[in-house]
């Protein structure tokens, strides 16, 4: 399901930031699997720890200056064995500071782990090296420190969350572990001589593990949105003289991105390329879904923040952050949609995002399977300059691939042409799938083996995958071992009220209600405390009602926000959604008309175009083109969808709006004859058979021979050889009717056709049928044309059928 508009705003990174993509080293450091001994390691490392004070004391006496007499074998061994420069004195304060700022902020779990770390340093302060390994660690240990500065700068401590506090111990800890492991390699062989000349690959070593302590932490509070990518960026920018390793990293994808836009519309008009027949709605920052808001800054921190760890497998003592695939299920309205393009968003911020696909059960392209495939090979293609030749090459390698079975077209288009390269990125590339539940089945469980089977085997990739619990889906990815499953409506209910809290209290705060009421007696009106904190009680934890009532309050229609407010704060606790759409409804109803009375009936029919017209159109489309679709079946279309705001989202402002139902949950209200009034309850095979009627008559008016006048000279070429056609009568509803209305008749579920649907048929496909296979070629959709005559023979065969029988 697509939660469309739960929250708005959000904490993500700056689209001007796109480009700059902070990675570290791609390899994972030497003894990072290590990081949960076993427990007789840990008894081990606990009685090394112990003996660190006696330990600086020895080496005190081995590197340090001696007294009167000082002239010992030892101190001359010692005295010409570690040079005399200051970098690890540089390097300890460094990493003093860090400590020192980090320890008031993390938990107190870590805090003894941060005091040993500081006891470490010590003992490394004994030995003395200025080589370039130190001059290394000494910027990753600025790096550090720079880092938890980034996270914590204009915060106050009291409020900084409870997973940033996490996130940070979780640094120290590995900084004190790397630092520990060091110790413990070269215990019996005196930890003074560590950093000298003849063990500098031991500093490389913990140069290494340093990279990708800093990688995690980075991923880890990226996605969750605790650091901006503009901060991280420029704390890497002051060390790249330095870091070798990462400016290296960060210059090689500038010229990746460099590459990428002179490139890229080469890929665009590749041959190759062009036969993937994508779903661009499906992409998480497409204009069908413009209306689906990210996570309000501050809401749903724990949860982005599991999805962090789980992304740069931080948490490495927890299984389930090893599992590819991360499944997100929850009831409608929960907020499971808004989640998946935040993590979208912030993992194509730092160059992680891989592909995305929104399901969406209002789409006929993102309802089925038949694109998923072709989607995903697009977007990687997009994403990246060599993915795209990879793909390329393998479409012209294997043209048929494109028309076999999905998994078929996985392996040859995906699987097979990128596992080398992905094996060698610094960072998991994410693919984020939103809503399965809401595409067709069987295709939904098609779709899901192949996620399980094929796509979380790609190497380094993460798949995060959000759905409602529907019982097919929910038996095959809770019997996987690759999916980690979390239960979103087992938050708990006070971190999800307070998410709630935040959101409402910035869009009732007494500034935002003087912005959307300037200029009118609202504009110092503000509701109360305790009013707020009824409407959050009222939410019940779902998002979807938080942000359909803010919608209604903040709305021009009605009596205005007070008594809007007043209004939704005097529905009963349970079933809360249900309620509130009872009383947009009523809201909607225009007071002026008496019932029952003539007029009332007419407002009423209206209202049952619209909205039924609304509900189950395959796309939306503009108000002018629905007006001209639906005619002369509604003359009030505008005004109703207009004053049904809060349920329905205008794609824009300007004179001629596409409106967009906000939530799948709307849908199911109107639809459901149990909960809906039952003057407004909307019958979808009624409003498909209209809307199959209303094609067929557009088609019948407007298609004709040549319809893009091609001139005598040109009608027999190729139509890539074709000049620029004259579209002007393909018209917005035209092509919505060309290529839907045989979605339309075959949901009509009627047992028979009426008179005007035959005569309709009838004239279609004895006048217009070539003209209409004219009309799909310059459309560019004529290889769907024997799907679309399949789909209307099996409506009428089956009609013909139940004729026959009756």
């Amino acid at each position: 399901m697509s939660e469309a508009t739960e929250t708005h705003g959000g904490n993500t990174a700056g689209s001007s930031e796109h480009n700059t993509l902070i990675v570290s080293r791609a390899a994972t450091p030497v003894g990072a699997s290590e990081s949960r001994p076993s427990s007789g390691t840990r008894r081990f490392l606990a009685r090394v720890e112990k003996k660190i004070d006696k330990t600086i004391n020895v080496f005190k006496r081995k590197v340090g200056p001696k007294e009167k007499g000082a002239g010992s074998r030892e101190a001359s061994e010692a005295s010409t064995t570690a040079p005399t420069g200051k970098t690890w004195p540089i390097v300890a304060q460094a990493l003093k500071m860090t400590l020192s700022g980090a320890v008031p902020f993390i938990l107190d779990a870590f805090k003894g782990p941060a005091e040993a770390l500081l006891k470490i340093i010590d003992v490394f302060e004994q030995a003395k090296s200025n080589k370039e390994e130190m001059e290394d660690l000494k910027a990753r240990c600025n790096l550090l420190n720079e880092s938890i500065v980034n996270a914590i700068k204009g915060r106050d401590e009291r409020l900084l969350s409870a997973e940033l506090k996490e996130s940070i111990g979780h640094l120290v800890k590995g900084i004190h572990d790397m630092f520990l492991a060091t110790m413990v390699g070269y215990l019996t062989a005196m930890a003074a001589y560590v950093m000298v000349e003849d063990n500098s690959e031991v500093v490389n070593e913990a140069n290494e593990k340093l990279d990708w302590i800093l990688q995690c932490f980075w991923i880890e509070n990226l996605i969750s949105g605790a650091l901006v990518l503009s901060d991280v960026h420029q704390t890497v920018e002051g060390h790249t003289l330095v870091l070798g390793d990462i400016h290296k990293t960060v210059q090689d994808q500038k010229r990746w991105v460099v590459q990428l836009c002179a490139t890229t519309d080469n890929h665009f008009k590749s041959v190759a390329l062009d036969k993937l027949k994508h779903v661009p709605g499906a992409a998480y920052d497409s204009q069908e879904l413009a209306k689906v808001n990210p996570c309000f800054e501050g809401t749903r921190l724990k949860l982005l923040a599991g999805i962090g760890r789980w992304i740069s497998n931080t948490a490495l003592e927890e299984q389930e952050t090893r599992k590819p695939i991360y499944v997100l299920d929850g009831i409608a309205g929960i907020g499971k949609s808004t989640v998946a393009k935040t993590v979208a968003q912030h993992a194509a911020a730092i160059n992680s995002l891989g592909a995305t696909f929104f399901f969406s059960r209002d789409h006929a392209d993102r309802q089925q399977a038949a694109g998923f495939v072709h989607t995903i090979a697009y977007q990687l293609a997009c994403c990246n300059a060599s993915y795209g030749k990879a793909i390329a090459t393998a479409i012209d390698d294997h043209p048929g691939s494109l028309h076999k079975i999905m998994a078929q077209q996985f392996s040859t288009l995906v699987a097979e042409p990128l596992s080398g390269m992905l094996m060698q990125r610094a960072t998991p590339l994410v693919f984020v799938f939103d809503a399965l539940d809401e595409c067709a089945q069987p295709d939904g469980s098609d779709i899901l083996s192949l996620i399980i089977t094929s796509v979380s085997q790609l190497p380094n990739v993460k798949v995060l995958l959000t759905t409602r619990p529907e019982l097919v889906l929910r038996i095959e990815y809770q019997s996987t071992s690759l999916a980690n499953c979390f239960h979103l409506q087992d938050i708990e209910a006070l971190i999800v009220d307070s998410d709630i809290w935040l959101y409402l209290d910035y869009h009732l705060s007494p500034s935002n209600i003087q912005k959307m009421f300037k200029g009118t007696k609202w504009s110092s009106w503000a509701p109360e405390r305790p009013q707020k904190e009824q409407l959050v009680s009222l939410s019940n934890r779902l998002f979807i009602f938080a942000s359909t009532a803010l919608k209604l309050i903040l709305s021009h229609q009605g009596l205005g926000p007070e008594k809007n407010l007043t209004s939704i704060l005097g529905l009963e606790p349970k079933q809360g959604m249900v309620k509130l759409y009872q009383r947009i409804l009523e809201i909607a109803t225009p007071m002026n008309i008496l019932r029952p009375s003539k007029d009332w009936d007419l407002w009423l029919a209206d209202f049952q175009t619209a909205i039924g017209a609304t509900i189950v159109l395959q796309h939306p489309l503009s108000i002018k083109a629905l007006e001209k679709l639906l005619e002369p079946v509604s003359s009030n279309l505008e005004s109703i969808l207009n004053n049904m705001h809060s349920v329905l989202a205008p794609f824009d402002d300007g004179p001629n709006p596409t409106y967009k139902i906000h939530h799948k949950s709307f849908p199911d209200f109107v639809t459901n004859a149990e909960v809906c009034p039952q003057e407004f309850c909307i019958k979808e095979s009624k409003h498909h058979l209209q809307l199959a009627k209303c094609c067929l008559e557009t088609m019948n008016q407007q298609l004709c021979f040549n319809i893009c006048q091609v001139s005598i000279a040109d009608q027999y070429k190729e139509l890539a050889q074709l000049p620029e056609l004259n579209k002007e009568k393909l018209t917005e509803e035209l092509n919505y009717a060309v290529c839907n209305w045989a979605t339309h008749l075959g949901r009509s579920n009627l047992k028979f056709f009426d008179k005007e649907t035959k005569q309709l048929l009838k004239q279609f496909a004895t006048v217009h049928l070539v003209h209409w296979f004219e009309a799909l070629a310059y459309l560019g959709q004529l290889d769907t044309a024997f799907s679309i005559v399949q789909a209307a023979l099996t409506a009428l065969v089956s009609k013909v059928k139940v004729s026959l029988n009756g």
